[in-house]
């Protein structure tokens, strides 16, 4: 005996979970019990009940979740365009779902060559910082240029370049920002203090770290898939330079999910009986509520 999930209308992905569980039934069994509840009407037909759907729909339910918990983009385009070759029924609807996407996310399809600008309007998700997220997220690195853009060798390795000069553009700044931040050490005082060759072992220290370039390197040599959390916690005082670029750009929400999330709780915690809240306390409780797990 199976269950069938019930569908929520604002979560289209638990549709998905609802048809998925229908078609796991007996067809023949499942026509029977509806034909004998006086509900003939709903009775599918062999072209209805085929598995392209869910074949076609599964990686956007995955990307659906991933982004709720918190660039899957090309590889949805990427499943698209191979599912071309294999639907039977559904051409249209693969065909739709692509435009869609391309429409929605024209510009990361623009800084990956595998569209065209259009002048006179900025395209949305343009901003290189989607790309730099994803390259400094070691789940994905820089696998996703060679496997997911669908573009000659070429203009992929000129992609991998690009987002490779964008992270050492933003290393660079930050290192910029925090040389002027920094208090000049005074040469005399250091030579009287620790002895004839202070300097020496001074300048030494200094030049410890890897540059950026050296560290983008050994990041991409290291990174194999690990939990971007886990992995900049072990990696900060290695690769100080892409930590404090990686910090501020996979801080970049993927979705507008989170934030809606939050004002929903704000709605639940502040119902009609507990008007008189004041802010500080509403505040408080829906902070409490969001990072409670």
């Amino acid at each position: 005996r199976r269950g069938v999930p019930a569908a929520v209308n604002t979560r289209w992905n638990s549709t998905l979970r609802q048809v998925k569980a229908v078609l796991q039934c007996d067809h023949l069994k499942l026509g029977h019990v509806l034909e004998k509840a006086g509900h003939k009407h709903l009775l599918f037909t062999l072209r209805e009940w085929n598995q392209e759907l869910l074949e076609i729909l599964k990686p956007f339910g995955e990307a659906t979740e991933l982004t709720q918990g918190e660039t899957v983009v090309l590889s949805l385009n990427h499943h698209l365009e191979i599912l071309k070759s294999q639907v039977s029924f559904l051409m249209g609807l693969v065909k739709s779902l692509q435009a869609s996407l391309k429409k929605r996310f024209l510009g990361i399809f623009i800084n990956v060559k595998m569209a065209q600008s259009q002048t006179g309007s900025t395209a949305p998700f343009s901003d290189p910082v989607y790309l730099k997220a994803a390259a400094l997220d070691p789940a994905f690195s820089l696998m996703w240029v060679e496997h997911h853009v669908l573009a000659s060798p070429e203009h992929k390795e000129q992609v991998a370049q690009r987002v490779k000069e964008l992270i050492l553009e933003d290393a660079a700044k930050t290192s910029q920002a925090e040389t002027h931040v920094d208090k000049p050490e005074d040469s005399a005082a250091v030579e009287e203090e620790e002895g004839l060759f202070a300097a020496y072992r001074k300048r030494q220290k200094k030049n410890v770290g890897a540059s950026p370039a050296l560290q983008l390197s050994h990041y991409f040599d290291i990174s194999e898939g690990q939990s971007a959390l886990l992995f900049w916690a072990m990696n900060m005082r290695s690769l100080p330079s892409l930590f404090r670029v990686a910090v501020r750009v996979l801080a970049v929400p993927a979705s507008s999910a989170p934030v809606e999330r939050v004002f929903s709780h704000g709605g639940i915690i502040l119902r009609p009986n507990r008007a008189q809240m004041n802010d500080e306390l509403l505040a408080n409780l829906i902070f409490c509520k969001c990072n409670s797990s």
